[in-house]
């Protein structure tokens, strides 16, 4: 692993400014022509009272059903294990709103609908080790500088394991700025404050790339925006 490699990285981050910094060419490095947006698992429970369960919290009548349906389907702290994942499209059609990677958003928000962090970091974890079966992992941590960080947290870590990387990770809930890449570049995991879970690959072997990744992807093009 070359210490040009991070230089290039780190530049490619460095040149960021408040006018380009929200599109997806600005999160995932050149080398990656492919893009994509990394969903995470969603959960619903199949029989909750969309339609009964109050969106405002206005008044005691209000207030009274919404404690009352959140008792009876024991989603006070939205628990996994009460939800079934599923596909963003069968969601999409059930409310009928827009079909993408924003589709969460166009519903209306209630605790019958949750993201299922558990499961969404198994699959991430999972489709990574099959991933890097056969190559070495280099992360960049950039922006570091901006928070407040530990002192021992590192900007550069070479041939860095999944489970470290999930131990940073999740110590800051997936919101450190970091560009996890392989040492022959066939592909890049980014994360960012606020910003979705990025992937990008070489073009070439995208197909084959793809298929050991188990949650819900959806490509991107350079100039679209990430939130």
């Amino acid at each position: 692993m070359e210490k040009s490699t991070f230089n290039d990285f780190t530049q490619f981050y460095n040149n960021r400014n408040s006018d380009n910094w929200n599109f997806a060419k600005h999160y995932i490095p050149k080398q990656f022509e492919s893009k994509y947006i990394i969903h995470w698992s969603v959960g619903i429970i199949d029989d909750f009272p969309f339609e009964r369960y109050p969106l405002n919290n206005l008044g005691f009548k209000s207030m009274n059903e919404r404690v009352r349906i959140e008792q009876e389907f024991n989603v006070l702290l939205k628990e996994e294990k009460w939800y079934n994942p599923i596909p963003i499209i069968d969601l999409a059609n059930r409310f009928n709103v827009p079909y993408s990677h924003k589709t969460v958003d166009h519903i209306p928000e209630t605790p019958g609908i949750t993201l299922l962090e558990d499961l969404t970091l198994l699959k991430l974890k999972e489709s990574l080790k099959k991933l890097s079966e056969n190559s070495e992992l280099n992360l960049l941590i950039y922006d570091s500088e901006e928070y407040q960080y530990p002192s021992d947290l590192k900007k550069e870590y070479i041939n860095i394991t999944i489970e470290k990387y999930f131990e940073l990770q999740e110590m800051y809930s997936f919101q450190l700025e970091t560009c996890l890449f392989t040492e022959n570049f066939n592909w890049c995991l980014v994360t960012g404050e606020e910003a979705p879970i990025l992937f990008g690959c070489k073009k070439e072997i995208e197909s084959e790339i793809l298929k050991e990744i188990s949650l819900e992807l959806f490509k991107v093009k350079d100039d679209d925006e990430m939130y």
